[in-house]
């Protein structure tokens, strides 16, 4: 049996040499089209290595295959093994110019098999994966929990990233239940759960927006209904692992449940920078109720990247309400710019106006207004048909809804206070979000407090550990866990009483107030400065 290291390299390697031929008769415009991202060498080998054991008969699953990498690098596992292995792989693979390549690829991970005593049998589908899938064995609606799972012992994938319309063929494939528009890779993760046999295990790197948010909140709850999470890795800066990726990206490990309730005892998180990922990367391991939170239905999945990230989870945890339980809401600016361009002013000009107030506007603790940007508007005309844009003037806290990933802070927040402005409507542009009570007007001190529990890196980092998006949605603010309307408005007391808006002397200020002491508190007094 030949297992040489030469040759168990050598698979991968050359995968990449025909992913590199492919790239360079292609436009990068033509691959964005299908949404075809391709997997880095070191990744692929990281993803093969996370499958828990390869049987003696192994039958792999590789939807939206491109050139083979993934597969290759599960090849490459095999090669050095002792005992042989009997091997199937099934390849989707609906782009025809690249069709010649992954079948060079598959020949050449077959010959280099069967040397080194194994056996390999492939088939490529030169078709689209989830509708060539659609209606096996007996399929009919994705959700019916009754129907017998599939019998692929693994599927590996980089599945295609791009929304698709609730009306498309895809969304029907895979039955009523994903109303609405979607995205590509959430379906191909649904389908290949589908297709896994019990204890079959799935490792996939997608963006990591699923995790969160309303948009995937149905399929979250299906998914982990079926599949037991094991590891999770995540990606620190989208850029140096895809290039021209603008997402967060993550690479799942789940496995199938024998009985159709998933469980695990515990997740294993593990992190890099970027593609070069470490070959024994510390793992952050955690019972897996810290990581899949159901406490407001939303199952939601949060990513703690280190100890000190898991101790400002429970400290935080530790708050008994929401934000929504406290009488706080928080609504999107109404002014959509290219719909309301009849009232936009560049400078009032003597007829009745709001101030315009947008991201630019808003700083730490601070609403600056007017400001002069690019010829951008800076107020709003007041008329009977303006009014629908317009919100009351009153004490609001706004917060930044866009930041990029990289950006040392996610949450960026000001305060506004009506007292001492003579405006009696503001227009708060679509890239703001504005927080106020249901009930009454928000005291002064509760709008320095919320400004600066906002600011602080106890909450942006809180954030961080649930949400990947570079949106700061209405939606996640209103089920974070949130101090007592007491402490913040004692936050905002003693915030008040300062002359200056130091980061370090508000963080200092929101843990001492929130009980919250070190060796956390030296954390994030660390990442304030």
């Amino acid at each position: 049996m030949r297992t040489t290291n030469a040759a168990a390299a050598s698979l991968l390697d050359e995968s990449m040499a025909l992913q590199r031929r492919h790239e360079a008769a292609t436009s990068a415009e033509a691959r964005k089209g299908r949404g075809q991202v391709f997997t880095p060498a070191s990744v692929c080998r990281f993803m093969a290595g996370m499958f828990a054991r390869i049987p003696d008969r192994f039958r792999l699953l590789d939807p939206g295959a491109g050139v083979g990498s993934l597969s290759a690098a599960v090849c490459d596992r095999i090669l050095p093994l002792r005992s042989s292995r009997r091997v199937e792989i099934v390849l989707y693979e609906n782009d025809a110019a690249i069709l010649p390549l992954l079948e060079t690829n598959m020949k050449r991970c077959r010959a280099e098999l069967l040397a080194a005593g194994h056996e390999l049998s492939f088939s490529i589908h030169e078709e689209d994966f989830l509708l060539g899938t659609h209606g096996q064995r007996e399929q009919r609606l994705l959700f019916d929990v009754g129907r017998d799972p599939g019998d692929f012992d693994a599927v590996i994938m980089n599945p295609p990233y791009f929304k698709v319309a609730a009306d498309s063929s895809h969304a029907a494939a895979l039955g009523e239940a994903f109303r609405g528009n979607t995205n590509i890779y959430m379906l191909f993760m649904a389908r290949a759960a589908e297709l896994l046999r019990p204890g079959g295990e799935v490792v996939a790197i997608t963006p990591r927006s699923f995790c969160n948010g309303l948009y995937f909140r149905n399929f979250r709850r299906w998914f982990f209904a079926r599949m037991a999470p094991l590891h999770f890795h995540l990606f620190e800066c989208r850029r140096s692992t895809f290039d021209d990726v603008l997402q967060e990206s993550l690479i799942t490990h789940a496995r199938r449940s024998d009985d159709g309730t998933a469980a695990s005892p515990s997740v294993a998180i593990t992190t890099s920078p970027g593609r070069d990922i470490p070959d024994r990367p510390e793992a952050l391991t955690l019972p897996a109720a810290k990581v899949l939170d159901d406490a407001s239905g939303d199952m939601v999945v949060r990513l703690p990247s280190s100890a000190t990230d898991a101790a400002l989870l429970d400290a935080v945890e530790s708050w008994q309400d929401r934000f929504a339980d406290l009488g706080l809401r928080i609504s999107t600016g109404p002014v959509v710019l290219f719909r309301a361009e009849e009232f936009l002013l560049s400078e009032p000009d003597g007829e009745p106006y709001a101030p315009l107030l947008a991201p630019h506007n808003v700083r730490p603790f601070e609403t600056i207004w007017p400001v002069e940007k690019r010829g951008k508007p800076t107020a709003f005309r007041i008329s009977p048909d303006s009014l629908k844009h317009l919100v009351a003037a009153r004490n609001y806290v706004l917060l930044r809804r866009f930041s990029a990933k990289e950006e040392r802070r996610r949450l960026t927040a000001s305060g506004y206070l009506q007292d001492g402005n003579a405006y009696r409507y503001l227009a708060l542009e679509n890239h703001l979000n504005y927080v106020y009570h249901a009930d009454r007007e928000l005291t002064s001190a509760e709008v320095h407090g919320l400004t600066a529990l906002f600011n602080s890196a106890l909450l942006d980092r809180y954030f961080r550990i649930l949400s990947g998006n570079t949106q700061v949605n209405a939606t996640e603010i209103r089920t974070l866990r949130f101090p007592t309307l007491a402490r913040i408005a004692a936050i905002g007391e003693r915030v008040m009483a300062h002359d200056d808006r130091l980061p370090v002397r508000i963080e200092q200020v929101v843990l001492d107030v929130l009980e919250i002491r070190s060796p956390l508190a030296e954390s994030l007094m660390e990442f304030a400065s």
